[in-house]
């Protein structure tokens, strides 16, 4: 598995308070989170998630579905904990969108609206949900996946790490296919680069690197209103 990412401020917010972890050598795990919250508490919120999961899932005794999920609900208690210690950190949380591999079967755990993209046959396919308001109000018919991009309340997370001392994450398997890779990134992305773009960056052929720097740049171009992070996962260790 070979994993590249890239995160930029964008060109609004004063701080990235968006956080994310490469696999080191002989691992086989990434994440990415969005913080939000008070008093920069948002950038101390995804740090924590994210290094409370890595640590977890490096103490685990076997990747899969159990231990990703068990990774997760650490980072969540962190985060929570860290909150009710410090006033100034009250509130504080993180979308969370982490990914493993055994090398047969990719393992998703997300929460928020951090997103998992899977790139398979030369298409595209989103394989997260949103966990907002306005997904929410789209599953049920009562306004348009369009009328949701503009909506006055489409930044509502319904769910997120650390707002509360237990929380649902949903856990997605995939088995894993010749040629897979997967696209994981925050809203700063997903809300400005479309799956079209998307597709075209991760099939170009190009090196991983000039790959996640080309999708945060497309989002910048776009206007750049929040922090952006890119994570391109290839599930071959050689895609050449």
């Amino acid at each position: 598995m070979r994993v590249y990412a890239y995160s930029d401020v964008g060109k609004v917010r004063p701080i990235n308070e968006d956080s994310y972890y490469l696999p080191q050598p002989g691992e086989r795990f990434c994440a990415v989170a969005d913080g939000m919250g008070g008093h920069n508490a948002g950038e101390i919120a995804s740090a924590l998630a994210i290094s409370t999961f890595s640590e977890a899932m490096r103490g685990a005794r076997r990747l899969g579905s159990a231990a990703i999920h068990e990774a997760v609900l650490r980072a969540n208690q962190a985060v929570y904990l860290e909150s009710m210690r410090d006033d100034r950190k009250s509130g504080m949380g993180t979308t969370f969108t982490g990914l493993c591999s055994d090398k047969k079967t990719l393992y998703i755990a997300h929460v928020g609206d951090s997103r998992a993209y899977l790139v398979r046959n030369g298409a595209i396919m989103r394989v997260t949900m949103d966990h907002t308001l306005v997904e929410e109000m789209v599953m049920q018919g009562l306004i348009t996946v369009r009328e949701a991009k503009t909506h006055p309340k489409r930044n509502y997370i319904t769910r997120a790490l650390g707002t509360s001392e237990t929380v649902d994450v949903d856990l997605i398997q995939l088995e894993c296919r010749p040629g897979d890779a997967l696209l994981l990134c925050t809203d700063g992305l997903s809300n400005c680069v479309d799956e079209r773009r998307m597709l075209e960056a991760m099939t170009s052929g190009q090196d991983g690197e000039r790959i996640v720097h080309s999708l945060v740049q497309a989002a910048l171009d776009a206007g750049g209103h929040d922090n952006i992070t890119a994570m391109a996962v290839f599930t071959e260790e050689d895609r050449r």
